[in-house]
């Protein structure tokens, strides 16, 4: 049997009631061509069915119930009971409505509309509530709208968040006021979702809170901005980009605003990062090579020649060169001169051997590839969790990232929870610097450690599905781009190590 297998079924006898219905979960999304490895994971399923959390048992018998169905191999003896929707939709437990919904949602069974809108009008759970509105988009017009509308004042984030997005995809007009109210939203993602729903609707105001936003002392509040205006296809949103990019106190700001600025195929945005990437210096300049690379593969090698923005792409300013005034800029200008010093050193004073050269540039490949691999792996699990990837090795290692998840945001929450129990006065505050319990402190690496773990996953996620992708064993639009520049970069390396 698989090992990746076998850590399913272990986990599917953990202690923990949600890694055994994820586990359960993706065993039933997989198929088991080998006899003695299908009657060993039906005897787990089996067994699960007499679990004590009822999603445990709802994925065990949908999992039972696919093989019976595709490999008509079930022994005699298994229960052929299971859940039907119209049960689990009014079932105790949250967890499993929600799986029922989530299925409603990925089916598309729009014969369920009318019992989801009356389930939305009395469901208490958060969770399925949110749930409920983003399935439910997809079988509404937009003269429905207005039954969505009232849950804009949900007490949770994410319900206020679903119900927007539902609202943007329905075109519902009508809502555009309540839109503005939710700018001020104390929560950072519903003023990011709402300022991007305005614009579609073509209301300029937005961009007026959008500039208050970037203007924010709070670092969380400029990248919702930017986040925002990065799916905005407006030339109001590109200049408040670049400003952001040219002027931000912060270093991440910057960088995240050149990213940005990579979603345009804009004269003016390609003519800013063009500059950049041959006079900016030190990770800016990277940022902005990585950002050109994005948008050649994207739409080519040849250069934007239009702009959506109002001054004319010429008139742009340029990068300033200089590192704006902020309390951290004598740091700033010392990393710069260390920079400088260093690539000097390197370049000039040591004289670095032919071999030695080829060496650094086979090391920076590799290192790209690696970043490649990391990028691709994110948007292979994103496929993954849409349902569209069938291969057994791919939706195991997608069940892994999904592992890694589960016990980063456990841990996470664990040292949220010992946080909010930490002393407000400042004395106690600074006391508890030093009287940090062993707990806490190792809950705080194991989330650390879960987080490295899961990047190294990505990084194998996603040279396994451009593997998978050379050899036409999975085929995904998303994927076409980065499977050029994987192609691109080894050659690249090939070369570089043929001179060694």
């Amino acid at each position: 049997m698989d090992i990746k297998v076998k850590r399913l079924l272990k986990d599917l006898t953990n202690s923990d009631d949600d890694l055994r219905a994820l586990s359960a979960m993706t065993l039933m999304k997989l198929d088991f061509p080998d006899n003695v490895a299908r009657e060993e994971v039906l005897q787990s399923l089996v067994k699960a069915t007499q679990d004590k959390s009822v999603s445990v048992r709802f994925f065990a018998r949908k999992a039972i119930d696919k093989i019976k169905k595709t490999e008509k191999l079930l022994k005699t003896g298994i229960s052929e009971s299971s859940v039907g929707l119209d049960e689990t939709l009014v079932a105790d437990d949250y967890k499993e409505r929600l799986a029922a919904v989530m299925e409603i949602s990925s089916t598309g069974n729009a014969e369920y509309k009318q019992k989801l809108l009356k389930m939305l009008e009395t469901e208490d759970h958060a969770f399925v509530r949110a749930a409920l509105i983003s399935c439910l988009k997809l079988f509404m017009d937009k003269a429905e709208a207005s039954v969505l509308s009232p849950f804009l004042s949900d007490a949770d984030n994410r319900v206020r968040s679903n119900t927007i997005e539902a609202l943007e995809y329905l075109k519902a007009e009508e809502v555009i006021p309540a839109l503005f109210s939710a700018l001020s939203d104390p929560d950072n993602r519903i003023r990011a979702v709402a300022a991007k729903a305005l614009q579609s609707f073509g209301e300029e105001k937005v961009f007026a809170e959008l500039k208050k936003m970037l203007e924010s002392p709070e670092e969380w509040m400029k990248s919702s901005a930017i986040y925002a205006l990065s799916h905005i296809q407006a030339g109001e949103a590109i200049e408040l980009l670049l400003e952001a990019a040219r002027l931000a106190t912060s270093a991440e700001i910057r960088i995240r605003a050149i990213v940005a600025l990579a979603n345009y195929y804009d004269s003016t945005t390609y003519g800013f990062l063009k500059a950049l990437a041959t006079s900016g210096e030190g990770i800016f300049k990277e940022t902005a090579n990585k950002a050109l690379r994005l948008l050649e593969e994207k739409h080519g090698a040849e250069p934007p020649v239009a702009t959506i923005v109002a001054v004319h792409a010429e008139s742009v300013e340029t990068p300033s060169l200089e590192k704006p005034v902020s309390d951290g800029g004598r740091a700033d200008d010392i990393t710069s001169a260390v920079s400088k010093l260093f690539r000097k050193g390197k370049e000039e004073a040591i004289g670095l051997s032919n071999r030695a050269a080829i060496n650094f540039a086979v090391t920076d490949i590799k290192k790209e590839l690696d970043e490649l691999c990391k990028e691709v792996g994110r948007t292979a699990f994103d496929i993954y969790q849409s349902g569209e990837i069938e291969l057994s090795a791919l939706l195991t290692q997608g069940h892994e990232i999904l592992r890694m998840n589960f016990f980063i945001q456990k841990y996470a929450e664990q040292e949220e929870k010992a946080a909010s129990k930490k002393p407000t006065g400042f004395l106690e505050q600074l006391k508890s610097l030093f009287s940090k319990t062993a707990e806490q402190k190792q809950s705080a690496s194991q989330a650390e450690k879960f987080t490295k773990k899961r990047d190294e996953l990505l990084c194998k996620f996603g040279l396994l599905a451009l593997k998978k992708y050379e050899t036409e064993e999975f085929r995904h639009k998303q994927i076409d781009a980065y499977f050029v520049t994987y192609q691109r970069l080894l050659k690249k390396l090939d070369a570089e190590q043929k001179k060694i």
